[in-house]
């Protein structure tokens, strides 16, 4: 394997890492703090790029303003998903809102599939062409959707500095220790839902214009996203954001050898990984509330 081709699998592997982790840091977050298990997190994902192909193609917007859109979007959807029905499904216990969000999840679906069809709907790239250096060759479109995950992050990172961002930590440690503390968790609840389902919608955003948007997208990122979780600790972020870049590096490079079964790779590392550290990468195995 040359340089170039050791690269190009390299970004492909970073551009795929950086949207598991938006999606898995949202999911983290929201179980961490709420305690609910997002089983919709990945359709957030798939309308943020519908919502991009949108307001591109369909109402010819800049594309900055489609991401911003599709943030908003999610962020909006997910509060309006807290108030509507997962803040009447809380007193019931973890599962009843696993099976709510599972539901919930399956209307997106499904209403995505009689909007857009099976086809795959598609944004022009925001910068095509190539990065050329020397006999190295890099797609421009991949190089900014690691870049703009990066920016993402790092954006996150310095919301969780800030004083909402340190309550919605300590909610997550300990719920009823916070509330004794004066932080106002119904509050809490709403923001992280916000946050959460709105790093999703960004995701969707910045990958439409490389990979096109379709309606079983959400469904291919959370499943990584899931294996992104559990090998970085459940309710670790720092955890999640190690094990994403990882998940999504050993995913490509498997690809270029295996193929279709690059999945089944990643299945085997994780139980290798979860042999040694039960735990995962950063964190400790999260009890499921009520046992």
């Amino acid at each position: 394997m040359d340089l170039a081709l050791f690269l190009q699998i390299l970004v492909n592997g970073l551009m795929s890492g950086g949207m598991y982790a938006l999606v898995a840091s949202g999911f983290t977050l929201i179980l961490g703090v709420i305690q609910v298990f997002n089983m919709a997190q990945g359709h957030f994902y798939m309308l943020g790029a519908f919502i991009t192909f949108a307001v591109v193609v369909s109402f010819g917007l800049p594309y900055p303003i489609a991401l911003l859109a599709a943030l908003l979007a999610m962020a909006f959807l997910g509060v309006l998903f807290h108030f509507a029905i997962i803040q009447w499904t809380m007193p019931y216990g973890f599962f009843h809102m696993m099976l709510i969000t599972i539901a919930f999840g399956t209307m997106i679906s499904q209403g995505s599939l009689l909007t857009f069809g099976y086809n795959e709907q598609v944004v022009p790239p925001v910068l095509p062409g190539t990065l050329v250096m020397g006999e190295i060759t890099l797609n421009r479109g991949k190089l900014l959707v690691i870049a703009g995950a990066i920016i993402i992050m790092v954006a996150l990172s310095l919301f969780m500095k800030t004083k909402m961002g340190t309550a919605m930590l300590a909610a997550a440690e300990n719920r009823e220790v916070a509330g004794l503390q004066g932080i106002n968790a119904k509050r809490i609840f709403w923001v992280t839902m916000a946050v959460g389902c709105g790093l999703c919608g960004s995701a969707g955003a910045l990958i439409v214009p490389v990979l096109s948007a379709t309606s079983t997208m959400g469904m291919n990122v959370f499943i990584r996203s899931m294996l992104v979780v559990l090998m970085g600790g459940m309710g670790s972020m720092s955890g999640a954001l190690l094990a994403a870049f990882l998940v999504g590096i050993i995913e490509s490079f498997a690809f270029q050898f295996v193929g279709q079964l690059s999945l089944l790779v990643i299945f085997v590392f994780m139980a290798i990984l979860m042999f040694f550290r039960p735990g995962g990468l950063l964190g400790k195995p999260l009890p499921i509330p009520g046992q």
